[in-house]
């Protein structure tokens, strides 16, 4: 373990939340601003990797793209500080998956009834393994480093989506630069006007209404239970420079835990340009 070697304790993310702080609509989700102490998100901050770092020689992504550093490149990399280390260590640990399974566990087994049965233990005592090492596992975590390298022309960097299958829950926390005075980029909640039907895992605009904006603010913090109802995006974000920081946290399953009903081909003929739209905008 690394956390005797940190002066501050690299904070938990779900410690201290009750279940009184989980709202179910439109689908199972949690979310704070000033998530952790200010000095322990300062340090943190200051400690953030730079997008040269993240990017690791590659010189061009395009404009608004993810980028990424996964648990597995972090913990082998002496480069990323001990507390950020630790940070990763804990959030891809069998403890975390506890304090999720505490606040979500219930809302798990209505989304997904016969997940568990298909496991063959109940959420709380599923094996843990961080997403890119061996060993057996029931779930499989991810911590990462991302960023949305400088946008070049106003765009969604996601536009409404679920993410993909085989994830049941996910979370964000964000790390605004100070100096990023551009709007959008704010993480935007969504409701279905009708039954679920998907392009891929993206949803067609006219299928959704936007219910909750979730602002790209510093300190703040979002997590969700992945599902067919789990419509969310990212919106629009002005031309800048400055990436766009967050950490992204992953509980992946070795098989789909559902299957999104895609259109039908008709469907797909009657709404052709905003199929297309969706399967260029597809990237994960």
């Amino acid at each position: 373990m690394l956390a005797a070697t940190v002066e501050q304790r690299a904070p938990h993310m779900l410690e201290g939340v009750g279940a009184d702080q989980v709202v179910t609509e439109p689908y199972t989700h949690h979310a704070r601003q000033n998530a952790v102490p200010a000095e322990i998100y300062q340090q943190l901050e200051a400690e953030f990797p730079s997008l040269e770092m993240i990017l690791n020689g590659r010189s061009e992504v395009g404009s608004n793209v993810a980028v990424r550093l996964t648990v597995k490149q972090v913990l082998g990399d002496k480069r990323i500080s001990p507390l950020w280390r630790e940070f990763f260590e804990y959030h891809t640990s069998g403890d975390y998956w506890r304090h999720v399974t505490r606040l979500f566990g219930d809302h798990l087994r209505r989304e997904f009834p016969g997940l568990e049965a298909r496991v063959g233990r109940r959420f709380e005592d599923w094996r843990v393994v961080p997403r890119g090492f061996a060993g057996d596992a029931d779930i499989r975590l991810d911590c990462q480093f991302v960023m949305n390298t400088p946008v070049r022309e106003v765009t969604s960097v996601k536009t409404p989506h679920v993410d993909l299958c085989d994830k049941i829950f996910s979370a964000l926390f964000y790390f605004r630069d100070p100096a990023d005075q551009v709007s959008g980029g704010d993480f935007d909640i969504y409701r279905w006007r009708r039954e679920p039907r998907f392009i891929k895992h993206r949803s067609m605009d006219r299928d959704v209404e936007l219910v909750k904006t979730l602002p790209y603010k510093a300190n703040s913090y979002a997590c969700f239970v992945n599902s067919a109802l789990a419509i969310h995006g990212v919106s629009p974000r002005g031309i800048t420079n400055i990436p766009r920081r967050y950490i992204n946290f992953i509980a992946e399953l070795p098989f789909k835990a559902f299957e999104p009903k895609q259109l039908s081909k008709l469907q797909q003929m009657w709404f052709a340009s905003e199929v297309r739209e969706a399967v260029q905008d597809d990237k994960y």
